[in-house]
């Protein structure tokens, strides 16, 4: 039998495959560049007392550019503007400190507007009642203001189907306004049994009141040429004008409405 010896590893064997190393990476941020590493080794010469090994690398790359991430210093809701504040983009649902308000997305100091004779009719349970009007009787006419883009102003009338009287019932909105704002109107039939078929016209887009009621919103006049309360002969209905996302602050406005 012979006896079995042992045979020891190379001491630098361990190191073989270590060298050469190379390393990539990328940096997050909105727009950025990735990094590109290249590695050179060079493998020593042997001689029959020594062997040397270097590992020489190196990187190059752009530095990656923060172009306005959420946590990064480009951010414009960041340390140096916090969102909310004044000059400063508005927070969530446009909300901004107190003593400003959101215009275009950004807190501006709030300004004092004109006295609406109206208010308080910021919601449909408060719209201002105004009244009765028949398809063929005169326009009426509202006169208020928004103060900014979260004010709200509700109106409310009864209209009646005079049947057999032209032009029938299309209930219409002009508006004039000195700035920017968008015009809703809702209808729900007077007839219990009935229910309201509402036509949008081109440039306005269905909606419903808080309370349900089918109607049309539009940046500016709307008319309905086409409203019906189906199941019943009898089209009179009970209106709901809502003006609302002024574009700035203190946008006067005149709505002349018919039914």
């Amino acid at each position: 039998m012979f006896a079995s010896t042992p045979i020891a590893c190379a001491s630098n064997d361990d190191a073989v495959g270590s060298g050469g190393s190379s390393s990539s990476g990328t940096t997050d941020a909105d727009s950025s560049t990735s990094l590109t590493t290249s590695s050179t080794n060079t493998s020593s010469t042997s001689a029959s007392t020594s062997s040397t090994t270097s590992d020489d690398s190196t990187t190059t790359g752009t530095t990656a550019v923060d172009t306005g991430s959420s946590d990064g210093p480009g951010s414009s809701s960041g340390a140096d503007c916090p969102a909310g504040t004044i000059d400063c983009p508005c927070g969530a649902d446009d909300t901004c400190d107190e003593g400003t308000v959101c215009v275009a997305d950004v807190c501006e100091a709030a300004v004092a507007c004109g006295i609406d004779g109206y208010e308080p009719n910021d919601s449909q349970d408060a719209a201002v009642d105004l009244g009765t009007l028949g398809d063929g009787d005169d326009p009426g006419s509202i006169a208020g203001e928004l103060d900014h883009a979260l004010d709200v102003d509700w109106f409310t009338y009864q209209g009646e189907d005079n049947v057999g009287l032209p032009p029938g019932v299309a209930p219409s909105r002009m508006v004039i306004a000195n700035g920017g704002l968008r015009l809703c109107k809702f209808l729900a039939c007077a007839d219990d049994g009935a229910d309201a078929e509402v036509t949008c016209p081109p440039g306005s887009e269905a909606a419903n009141a808080p309370g349900g009621q089918p109607g049309c919103c539009a940046p500016g006049s709307l008319s309905m040429s086409d409203f019906n309360c189906a199941g019943s002969v009898d089209d009179s209905a009970q209106v709901w004008i809502r003006i609302d996302q002024a574009a700035e602050q203190c946008v006067e406005y005149t709505v002349n409405y018919e039914f």
